[in-house]
This record gives C-alpha cells, structure tokens and sequence, in this order.
C-alpha cells in the first residue's frame, strides 16, 4: 500500500510531467501567452545558446526573438523526457530531463539537423506547478541522412 507520502510524490510527477509536456506543445504552437502561463512570475532561463533571462516577460520576449532567429524558426520541440524528479519540498522540484529538437539550423549546417541535450528545470507549486527556472545545455547534433556531427 502506498503512503500519503508516495501519493503526493507520484501526482507531483505527473503535474509535473504535463507541465513539461505543455511547454513542448506551446514552444511548437509559437503559443507564447500559453507558455508564459506556465511560468512564475520570477522566472529565469539560461537557453542552449547561452542567452539568459530573468522575469515571465524577459524569458518570453527571449523566446520570441529566439523563434525568429533561422536556427529555430522551424525547428520542433519531439519530446522532453523526464529522466528524474527530485521534490527538495512540497512546493520545490528538480527535474532532469533531455529534449529532441528537429529541423534546426545548427552551426551553420545548410540543411536541418537534429538536436539533443539536457535541461534542468526547476518547478515550483503556487496554486499549480510551474517552472521557475530552466538551464538548457550545449545540446549534440545528431547526424542524419548521413550528415556527421559537429
């Protein structure tokens, strides 16, 4: 039988998990009114290009300019897969996760890549969970159709 404790674990991590589903589904949509709903006021963001941004607004306005930039300008967000939740509170998480990104114009490639990296969020539960803060990393271009790495 589960504990009281094993119980609110295993609903935060499902929260959590749509929550980061949710963000997939509004960076794709270019939904940016629904992506910033899922943020805390005081968000931060360190992005895999090495931009950072502190506040709902600042972490949306990156996130457009991102958008427009030809690296990302079609590029999709296929998963974001939670490889651990640790709840440090009732209201504090950290989630290690690794997102997969396609048609993406890395590196000055001439034709989209794909990419993979890590990302750590850190969630945090107001009234619901959301993110309040995120460390992308230099992600790894995955070869295809046999173009190499780089």
């Amino acid at each position: 039988m589960m504990s009281n404790e094993d119980h609110a674990r295993l609903d935060a991590s499902e929260s959590i998990k749509k929550v980061l589903e949710a963000r997939r589904l509004a960076w794709n949509a270019s939904d940016s009114e629904r992506y910033a709903e899922l943020l805390t006021a005081d968000c931060d963001i360190v992005s895999a290009t090495g931009r950072s941004s502190h506040g709902r607004q600042a972490v949306i306005d990156l996130y457009l300019q991102q958008r427009q930039l030809r690296v990302y300008s079609q590029a999709i967000v296929t998963a974001t897969l939670v490889k651990a939740i640790r709840l440090i509170t009732a209201h504090v998480a950290l989630v290690d996760a690794t997102y997969r990104m396609t048609d993406v114009q890395w590196g000055g490639q001439n034709v989209p890549v794909e990419l993979e990296g890590n990302i750590l969020f850190v969630m945090q539960r107001e009234t619901t969970w959301k993110i309040a803060s995120i460390r992308a990393q230099t992600p790894t271009v995955i070869p295809i159709d046999g173009l190499s790495a780089s």
